[in-house]
């Protein structure tokens, strides 16, 4: 049995920004790729369940008005959070020790949907399989980045690029 993959997947600016510094991705909305968009329909049925730090976590529920990822197993990693008024469950512990578990468990891949910190740890841990990043064609000049603190050279072997009308998606493994 193959163990699940950990997949970061997400667009970000061509300056490196995830987000822009209020934590909004609305540079993102005004840019429209059904390309791009299907793509993102492509992955998600790949995947049977979604991480995502507090943060990422409310962001999503104010710009839906509903947690958006109901039909996929979720697990919100916070210290502060204690309860959710969906399907989602609410982890405080060990995150890396947590994703191995996961990881050992039978069932589609595993979506990191957000949170910088988390990326970073887990990515420390090596405990992230593959990057697909979406670039987007915009440059925002400041903004929350991908990577939450420095990182020591963390090589990646890129497997895949492909282009969606103006957004370019990168996939990469780490090695």
């Amino acid at each position: 049995m193959t163990e699940r993959k950990v997949i970061l997947y997400l667009s970000e600016s061509l300056d490196g920004f995830i987000a822009e510094e209020d934590g909004s991705t609305s540079f993102l909305s005004k840019l429209n790729s059904s390309a791009a968009d299907q793509a993102y329909q492509d992955f998600y049925q790949t995947i049977d369940t979604v991480l995502m730090g507090r943060k990422t976590y409310q962001r999503a529920l104010r710009l839906a008005g509903v947690y958006p990822y109901q039909d996929k197993e979720s697990y919100v990693f916070s210290t502060t959070l204690h309860d959710t008024d969906d399907p989602t469950s609410v982890v405080a512990g060990n995150i890396p020790q947590f994703v191995r578990q996961l990881k050992a468990k039978k069932g589609k891949d595993i979506w990191l949907v957000g949170g910088a910190d988390i990326f970073t740890d887990l990515l420390k841990e090596k405990l992230i399989d593959e990057l697909i990043i979406t670039i987007a064609p915009v440059l925002l000049g400041s903004g929350i980045s991908l990577v939450s603190t420095n990182l020591a050279d963390v090589p990646l072997r890129l497997t895949n690029a492909v282009q969606h009308d103006q957004f370019v998606t990168l996939t990469y493994k780490l090695d």
